[in-house]
């Protein structure tokens, strides 16, 4: 390692040494003094109008742009004096009135004490926590990778301040079914089909009993993308592929998984990418998407969500049948979180409760069977029905018999 030339560290130098500091030993909580950063930068800082207009300096070029001083929330470097100048509450202030015609030197003479002095951080603690959440629960980063950028995360984006949490979950096992570059590209290549209001074409494939993708139709599938969705730890992919149907165009919303696609690309006619279908012209398509999506669409199912009456065994007091005997509405809150609507408690025994919940009907039938203990479909007539129709074929499938209406 070559030995340092210079008698004493060059301003820029000085600079980097003392924006690291604060980078990694401050915040908006935390303001530090001179005579605290002397214990780690001693060299660095000099003497007090040395280190004064240092910081100055700092504040100047990191709390600007070429317009002028930014708003406070954009600062990088703050200290109070700089917020008495230059802050969103500040006197307007020419500093041609310093008696200069050189603005750099009439910024340097003002009279600043270098007072509650902290770097103003992009992020905040709780978006740190977000991110780390989001990389922990990504399925296009293994273990260690994703390891290893949380640590990149929590080593630039935080301070000494900052309470670091698990760096893994754990988890129960699950099948590794993605090839993480394959569906890197996926997500890529739809986005940018996305931003750019065209189709995308790719192969779809199933698994097969040799574990192995394969497709499921000869011919690539080209559809308009609208939104990406991460759920239930896969990527799905909202959109809608243009069907003939005994002469009538039919444009309905369609979900398909993005692991299951390969050999996908934007395709393009004269030179350009084929414009997607809009918004308005697709049945069933959300105009703007809304986080109530995987509440109307259970397991991702894709047809239109209708209102659902239900009735929900909860069993109640033996001598009081308004009273609970327990709180036993987690199971229907898993899954339609605060969305569904409590309509009464039946006035004869057993006293089971009516609710109305709004989902795919072709989910519902087979949720109800999930939970067929503790769940029966009331109306609409056709989604009871349904469900009739799967326990009678259960029944013959077991050899229990048929069920008679």
């Amino acid at each position: 390692m070559g030995k340092r030339k210079l008698s004493k560290a060059a301003r820029f130098e000085r600079m980097f040494k003392v924006w690291e500091y604060l980078k990694n030993n401050t915040d908006k909580e935390h303001p530090t003094t001179q005579v605290e950063m002397r214990k780690s930068l001693d060299e660095y800082i000099g003497d007090k109008e040395t280190f004064n207009r240092l910081i100055k300096d700092m504040a100047r070029a990191m709390n600007s742009d070429e317009f002028g001083y930014k708003q406070e929330k954009d600062w990088k470097i703050y200290f109070h004096d700089f917020k008495k100048y230059f802050g969103d509450d500040a006197e307007d202030y020419d500093e041609a009135d310093f008696g200069t015609d050189k603005e750099y030197e009439g910024f340097v003479d003002l009279p600043m004490r270098i007072n509650g002095l902290y770097y103003n951080r992009t992020f905040s603690y709780d978006e740190i926590n977000s991110l780390i959440e989001g990389i922990l629960s990504t399925k296009t980063l293994d273990t260690k990778s994703a390891g290893r950028l949380i640590e990149k995360v929590e080593q630039n984006l935080t301070t000494i301040f900052y309470k670091k949490g698990p760096k893994q979950i754990c988890k129960v096992m699950e099948p590794e079914l993605t090839d993480r570059e394959q569906l890197r590209i996926n997500l890529l290549t739809i986005q940018k089909a996305i931003d750019n209001n065209v189709q995308v074409s790719f192969r779809f494939n199933g698994y097969t009993y040799r574990k192995k993708l394969e497709p499921v139709r000869d011919r690539l599938d080209t559809v308009s993308p609208y939104y990406i969705v991460a759920s239930g730890g896969r990527y799905y992919l909202l959109a809608c592929k243009e069907i003939v149907i005994k002469g009538e165009i039919v444009r309905n919303m369609s979900i398909w998984r993005i692991d299951l696609m390969t050999d996908i690309m934007i395709p393009e006619e004269n030179g350009k990418g084929l414009p997607r279908i809009p918004k308005r012209d697709v049945d069933n398509l959300p105009m703007e998407w809304t986080e109530d999506f995987q509440l109307k669409h259970m397991n991702m199912s894709y047809d239109k969500p209708v209102w659902i009456t239900l009735k929900i065994k909860s069993p109640k007091k033996e001598d009081d049948p308004t009273r609970r005997i327990r709180a036993d509405y987690t199971f229907l809150h898993d899954w339609f979180g605060d969305q569904f609507r409590f309509v009464e408690t039946e006035k004869t025994e057993p006293y089971d409760d009516i609710v109305k919940v709004e989902c795919s009907p072709f989910a519902m039938v087979h949720w109800a069977l999930q939970y067929s203990d503790r769940v029966e479909v009331v109306a609409p007539e056709e989604v009871r029905n349904d469900v009739m129709e799967k326990i009678r074929n259960l029944n013959v499938k077991y050899g229990v018999g048929v069920v008679h209406e």
